[in-house]
């Protein structure tokens, strides 16, 4: 059973901190990919590009109406992109919390006491609000519960889906039951997930000039026929309000569209 005195040699502020947010806490701790601020920005942002792209492709209207269940897909999106962002970010987290273990384990800590000492190390990286500050909130609860660390960790990385707390507590899990080297298997799991992190943070300084490229790509087209249609007023008339020019330009903007999906797909690479 995990020592209840466990912070009795801490600062009371942690304390007082701790019984805070253990408060306040929900009862499931679920990632929030989408708040309601980053949400509504999205839509706006995105009914700005359709109704640039109703203008400068067909413009009408009507046609704006018309491609606005467009921002459906374009949100489902922007909820991915946040959520491979965010759960970067518990990830590196994660590698902090298991650092931390290792370290208190080497003090002669016990697994449970370990991980709630981990505490104090990832609040004060993070802050008290971060993530896994929170998590650990609840993984002394429940500890405190009698509830088995490995089934913590457990309903940890199913809430988050994140790999790399998949793999630990599956790896936790059968070598708490088959009464494996705890420290090895802790320590051997921070420096993987450590080196992953450093791997990705290499991928992202390459990467990051071709996605500035793929951004300017992205705006070329509207740029150019903005560009023209200011210059040389009714260039594009024969394209307007026509089934024909309405086919054309559908057509051209389905391509871009496919290239785009096909950019983002070259240049999103997992670790």
């Amino acid at each position: 059973m995990i020592n209840k005195n466990i912070f009795s040699n801490k600062n009371y502020n942690y304390i007082n901190k701790i019984n805070f947010i253990n408060k306040n806490i929900h009862n499931t701790n679920k990632i929030n990919f989408t708040n309601k601020n980053e949400l509504a920005w999205n839509i706006t942002k995105n009914c700005v590009w359709i109704g640039m792209v109703s203008v400068l492709f067909y413009q009408s209207v009507f046609a704006f109406v018309c491609l606005l269940p467009l921002q459906i897909p374009m949100l489902k999106r922007q909820r991915e992109a946040a959520d491979r962002k965010q759960k970067k970010e518990i990830s590196k987290e994660f590698r902090e919390v298991i650092m931390s273990v290792s370290a208190n384990l080497q003090a002669g800590y016990s697994v449970e006491n370990a991980f709630c000492e981990a505490y104090y190390d990832v609040a004060m990286l993070f802050g008290a609000d971060s993530y896994m500050a929170k998590e650990l909130v609840r993984l002394k609860g429940k500890l405190q519960n009698n509830q088995p660390l490995e089934s913590v960790l457990s309903e940890l990385a199913e809430r988050t889906q994140v790999e790399d707390i998949r793999e630990f507590a599956d790896i936790f899990g059968i070598a708490k039951r088959s009464g494996g080297d705890m420290r090895g298997i802790i320590s051997n799991t921070a420096r993987i997930i450590g080196d992953k992190i450093e791997i990705s943070k290499e991928i992202d300084t390459v990467m990051a000039e071709k996605l500035l490229e793929q951004k300017i790509m992205r705006f070329i087209p509207f740029a150019m026929i903005a560009y023209i249609s200011i210059t040389s007023n009714g260039y594009f008339n024969s394209l307007y309000h026509n089934v024909f020019g309405v086919v054309i330009m559908t057509v051209c903007l389905a391509l871009y569209g496919g290239a785009c999906v096909v950019s983002d797909r070259i240049l999103n690479i997992e670790v």
